[in-house]
């Protein structure tokens, strides 16, 4: 048996439960790999410790078969006929001979391997594949991808963090890499790259040094932090950033200043122009989702059920909530109101307002998904697009009249046999996030479209337009590369 996102326990039972364990400072446990024996005479045992231990052991899996979390990103072209390109990280599928036969290609090396491709979408119809990264037929493969790819229009360059511990710097026009770079993210040429969850972050600093310069930056499983230069790859002169835990957090950034959490149990705040640390805020437990900024304030969950309001300044607690279960999925907002979306099903609707001393923050609203939520919501001008871990997803009105449980606009087209884990797409983020992606140059139908994908590799573009009906433009497995229902 194997749990959704984010649990895994083994497939015999004779191998029960032994992936799932807790390292004694809480962390999730490192040692996902190593299986013991469980005898059968404890199976009853272990059978009622089971939501216990799934408690225990959130992580993403990184071994067996899966490969990552199929993040996509998209970004908007201003050309006439609403053209977007979609980058994604995704498994090929595991019978490839049709297509193969198709492109007269070889591809049995090819399956299950995980490329990164370009779509182009031109607003209806079937969108066209323009690239693969590594080509198929090559055989080649990133191993998985969590975090989504970042863009650079001003350098025409997509990024990609991988499992395998590499960056991929590659031409967002072909796909090669040979315009872009590939660097293995480490300390030491000597060891192997350690995997890469946090996403790729690009951000424009000014320093006394260089001057102006994007940098890309990029959290590791080796706890650091490393900073290089967008267009070359070199590493800066500062990186890394060490901190003393697997980092999975995105970085958000604002005015040169990075923040981030770490599974150290802290939140932190780094100074872009010569690596400084300039505060840290210490939680209950590990920090794996990525930071809002908002409002003056610096948002985050943690493992220990609380979200934090910190002050960018300082790192001074300026208010927290409690709910019934993890945050891994980061907070959105809509310019007045926080979602913060949490393991416990629940989407909660907050304000930036710190509670009256020794009051508890209480929530708005709040909506029960009935599932898991590891995916970053989405805000369209008609509301919130929140997605489960099961595939379900539903329009949310932002400001309900039914506040206990929030108010369904609609239920939307999602992926019934996909598990939805990455984050919800509405165009490509800005340099620098601020409060999420600038869509004030967009299209009345690029603002009222959502982008979605599940962790088989299987895209949807969904129109969240007035009326009834909330369609899907287009279905488009990217495994088989071939269009979808």
């Amino acid at each position: 048996m194997t749990f959704v996102l984010p649990f895994i326990v083994s497939e015999t039972v004779t191998e029960k439960i032994a992936s799932v364990s807790q390292s004694p400072d809480g962390n999730p446990s490192a040692n996902w790999s190593r299986r013991r024996p469980v005898s059968v005479g404890r199976w009853v045992l272990l059978l009622a410790l089971l939501p216990a231990l799934f408690l225990l052991g959130c992580r993403p899996n990184l071994g067996g078969d899966n490969v990552g979390w199929a993040p996509l990103t998209v970004q908007f072209s201003a050309e006439p006929g609403d053209p977007a390109r979609v980058y994604v990280a995704s498994p090929m599928g595991g019978n490839l001979d049709d297509l193969g036969a198709s492109l007269g290609l070889d591809l049995d090396s090819d399956q299950k391997q995980v490329k990164i491709r370009a779509l182009d979408d031109f607003g209806s119809g079937t969108p066209r594949v323009a690239w693969t990264y590594p080509p198929l037929g090559d055989g080649g493969g990133l191993e998985g991808a969590f975090g989504s790819p970042a863009v650079s229009a001003d350098l025409g360059l997509v990024f990609v963090s991988a499992v395998d511990g590499y960056i991929y710097a590659l031409s967002a026009d072909t796909g090669s890499d040979v315009v872009g770079w590939k660097k293995a993210v480490r300390t030491d040429p000597s060891l192997e790259p350690q995997p890469l969850i946090s996403g790729p972050v690009l951000a424009d600093v000014i320093s006394s040094e260089s001057g102006s310069a994007t940098i890309l930056l990029v959290g590791s499983e080796d706890g650091n932090l490393y900073g290089y230069n967008a267009a070359t790859g070199e590493e800066l002169s500062w990186s890394p950033f060490e901190t003393e835990g697997k980092i999975w957090s995105t970085p958000a950034v604002l005015n040169g200043i990075a923040y981030f959490g770490s599974h150290d149990h802290y939140i932190y705040a780094v100074d872009l122009r010569g690596g400084s640390e300039l505060w840290r805020f210490e939680t209950g437990a590990a920090v794996v989702s990525d930071p809002l900024l908002f409002d003056g304030l610096v948002i985050a969950g943690s493992f220990d059920k609380k979200l934090y309001a910190l002050d960018p300044d300082d790192g001074e607690l300026e208010w927290e909530f409690e709910s019934a279960n993890w945050f891994w999925a980061g907070p959105v907002t809509d310019g007045e109101t926080i979602f913060a979306p949490s393991m416990d099903g629940n989407v909660y609707a907050l304000d930036s307002s710190a509670p009256q001393p020794g009051e508890l923050k209480e929530a708005l609203w709040r909506h029960d998904m009935g599932n898991p939520i590891a995916s970053t919501p989405a805000v369209v001008p008609l509301g919130l697009v929140v997605a489960a871990v099961d595939g379900r997803m539903r329009l949310l009105s932002t400001s309900p009249s039914d506040l206990d449980q929030g108010e369904v606009i609609s239920n939307l087209p999602g992926l019934e046999k996909s598990e939805i884990k990455s984050p919800l797409a509405v165009g490509a983020p800005p340099v620098s996030t601020g409060v999420g992606p600038d869509l004030s140059n967009l299209s009345v139908i690029q603002r009222h479209s959502v982008f979605v994908s599940g962790d088989n590799g299987v895209i949807r573009r969904i129109a969240v337009t007035e009326g009834q009906d909330k369609e899907s433009i287009w279905c488009y497995d990217t495994a088989n590369h071939e269009p979808c229902n």
